[in-house]
């Protein structure tokens, strides 16, 4: 097998393997919407407010809870000033 055929085959085994993350990473993000989608408004803004501790969640999940919030029609501006640890 020549260089560019080695070269070739493993772009191509590269290129799958970054197709397989998104599609995992984009999977995770529909099931956590749909989970913060079911959850109320107050268990949402704790999720956006909870930023440090062994329960803080991710930045993922609080940017998910923070635009399902701000789709509802929930003032949000003032979750990003007053965190709650």
């Amino acid at each position: 097998m020549s260089f560019w055929s080695k070269a070739g085959k493993l772009a191509m085994n590269v290129g799958t393997a970054v197709i397989n993350q998104v599609e995992m990473s984009a999977n995770e993000i529909r099931e956590l919407k749909a989970k913060y989608e079911a959850m109320d408004d107050e268990q949402l803004i704790k999720i956006v407010k909870k930023t440090e501790g062994l329960t803080a969640k991710s930045k993922k999940d609080r940017s998910i809870a923070y635009s399902i919030l701000k789709k509802r029609g929930v003032d949000v501006e003032h979750l990003h000033s007053n965190t709650e640890n």
